[in-house]
């Protein structure tokens, strides 16, 4: 089971992370402005018995008892009907029901204190329910519990704390609800960036190359920047780096170099001259012979001319590209290509023939001393399906290709390129070795 790749899933899905985190906590902030404001007031009652024969502790005991009995009364007709009539509320928009919603009471434990509290829309509507509730609650507890003919206990509920305006509303907790919707937000981009690294088969880095292929990678070509095209110091240097790898991987004899993209978009015109101009860099000659149908910009001689046996452009850049003006059958390719390239070997000291992957004839008569194959991917858009049959077809003929060259991969992409390969990568006695550590990792 293989470990889940924690940094990689942040570097690449960060971006998707704060996003769905920002937009998650805006989602909340806005809702909560949708949703209705209540405000709360409170109003405080105090219980006070008087009595000419009770003690102060049979009173305070008397008081404690009764106290908690006084709640439940906040809604009783009494009341509710008073309120409406002290604020002047339409019955019809201010039922019975929504008033005794709004009202509740509560007695503070092991106290004689009564608090009032009115939830309403607006904090002036809370305040006025609050202190009106109070108010007559007072008065029906005065009529319920003092006999006017028994004048030895009085019972007194007086409002000791008026309700006040609040400032804020109760509802709804817009910080709380907005920093809820960030925290969905994280969590749903956490999900989706896991999801995305762990079930994406696009070739991103290094490894995923290693993993899919068995394969060492030669070269890493930046895209070309689209703020300063103009400027490609990056991906000639990265060009020349590749061209020395390929050295230090194959040997200075490889003379012919097979390059199969492996997708579309594996390679053009910017891959072709990067490697003309890495050639000249290093000091040798090249050519490019591209052998598809689909095919980068030609110079000089079409590759019609040189099969039809006319002279072959000398090495000069400008006359190094020969490309087919007119579709070549495959046969003729296959039985013809393999000498002009020899004869190529004349005026050049490396010539690059781009070939389909589903040219296998070409490509079996084009290896053999002195040739090596290159598949060639583009980051993030070739899928490691497409490199598998690549490299499996080449497999079955007995061809094994030397590594991979990524095109448009980042300015500062990841991974050591040489730190990644392996002794069976410069060694082909161990490459079968080497195919097996990398099916195991």
């Amino acid at each position: 089971m293989e470990d889940v790749p924690y940094g990689r899933i942040l570097r690449e899905g960060w971006v998707v992370i704060v996003v769905l985190a920002v937009l998650g906590a805006g989602m909340g902030w806005f809702v909560t402005k949708l949703l209705p404001e209540t405000y709360a007031a409170t109003s405080t009652l105090l219980l006070r018995v008087d009595s000419t024969e009770a003690s102060l502790f049979e009173r305070n005991q008397f008081s404690l008892a009764r106290i908690k009995s006084y709640p439940p009364l906040v809604d009783s007709p009494e009341v509710i009907d008073a309120v409406r009539d002290d604020l002047d509320l339409d019955e019809d928009e201010y039922p019975d029901r929504d008033i005794r919603r709004m009202l509740s009471a509560e007695n503070t434990a092991d106290t004689v204190l009564l608090i009032v509290r009115a939830d309403a829309p607006t904090a002036q509507l809370a305040t006025d329910i609050a202190n009106s509730a109070a108010t007559h609650l007072s008065e029906l507890i005065g009529e319920t519990e003092n006999d006017e003919d028994d004048a030895r206990y009085t019972v007194a509920l007086d409002q000791v704390l008026p309700a006040v305006a609040p400032l804020a509303p109760i509802s709804p907790q817009v910080t709380a609800i907005t920093g809820l919707g960030g925290i969905a937000g994280l969590a749903l981009g956490a999900i989706v960036a896991v999801y995305r690294t762990t079930t994406n088969r696009r070739l991103r880095t290094i490894s995923d190359v290693r993993r899919s292929s068995g394969l060492p990678v030669i070269g890493q070509i930046p895209r070309r920047s689209r703020l300063h095209p103009e400027s490609s110091t990056g991906a000639i240097v990265a060009y020349e780096e590749a061209a020395g790898n390929l050295v230090a991987l194959a040997g200075g004899g490889t003379r012919t170099q097979i390059v199969v993209p492996a997708s579309d978009g594996a390679i053009d015109d910017d891959a072709i001259a990067g490697m003309l101009e890495a050639q000249r860099l290093i000091g040798a000659t090249a050519c490019v012979v591209d052998t598809r149908e689909t095919h980068v910009t030609g110079r000089g001689h079409t590759l019609n001319e040189v099969l039809d046996a006319e002279s072959i452009a000398d090495g000069e850049e400008g006359n190094a590209i020969f490309v087919a003006d007119a579709a070549i059958a495959l046969e003729r390719l296959v039985t013809e290509l393999p000498d002009v390239v020899t004869a190529m070997h004349e005026d050049f000291d490396v010539v690059v023939v781009i070939v389909e992957p589903g040219a296998s004839a070409l490509i079996e008569q084009l290896v053999g001393p002195g040739a090596g194959v290159i598949i060639n991917v583009r980051h993030n858009a070739t899928s490691a399906t497409d490199l598998v049959a690549v490299t499996t077809r080449l497999r079955v003929m007995g061809v094994r290709p030397i590594g991979v060259v990524m095109l448009h991969t980042g300015p500062k992409s990841l991974g050591s390129i040489a730190e990644s390969w392996r002794v069976s990568d410069r060694d082909p006695a161990l490459a079968g070795t080497g195919a097996s550590h990398a099916r195991a990792d």
